[in-house]
């Protein structure tokens, strides 16, 4: 009877895969260098870079935008622009992210999340904080061996 407990159980350790910590995400090379481009866009948004997350961004990045909610369709001159107006106007900015999925399938990969932003935004009298959430999705492209991010700003 041990005898089969302790087989059943080595079946299972080497029938699991390592994932990455707080997540269900299987830990491998492609999903860290996903994640890490993804860690590098929160990084440079919370310090307000418009240009450290361009470049982060394939040169033909586009995102159809979601109508119901008044936000139209975005390409890379769109973006350049609305990042630089966006940015300069908030004095502080933090992002929180769970990530829920992350799907790597050749050159390209998807990482859905939940985020929450908070921003503070400057008024006559102070500074005042607000908050955003939603579910969110980001699109990469393997571009020239590195990961760039396609659509989901």
């Amino acid at each position: 009877m041990r005898l089969g407990i302790a087989l059943a159980c080595l079946i299972v350790a080497a029938c699991s895969h390592a994932t990455l910590s707080g997540t269900s995400i299987r830990d491998t090379p492609q999903n860290r260098a996903v994640l890490d481009v993804f860690g590098r866009y929160k990084q440079a948004l919370e310090a307000r870079d418009p240009t450290a997350i361009l470049a982060l961004t394939t040169p033909d990045y586009a995102d159809p935008g979601d109508p119901a909610r008044g936000i139209g369709p975005t390409d890379r001159g769109v973006l350049t622009e609305k990042l630089k107006s966006d940015l300069s106007k908030v004095t502080g900015l933090r992002l929180e992210a769970t990530v829920k999925d992350l799907e790597v399938k050749g050159e390209q990969a998807r990482l859905d999340y939940f985020q929450v932003l908070r921003y503070a935004v400057a008024t006559p009298s102070g500074e005042k904080w607000k908050s955003e959430s939603d579910e969110a999705r980001m699109r990469f492209v393997l571009l020239n061996g590195e990961w760039k991010i396609a659509s989901g700003l």
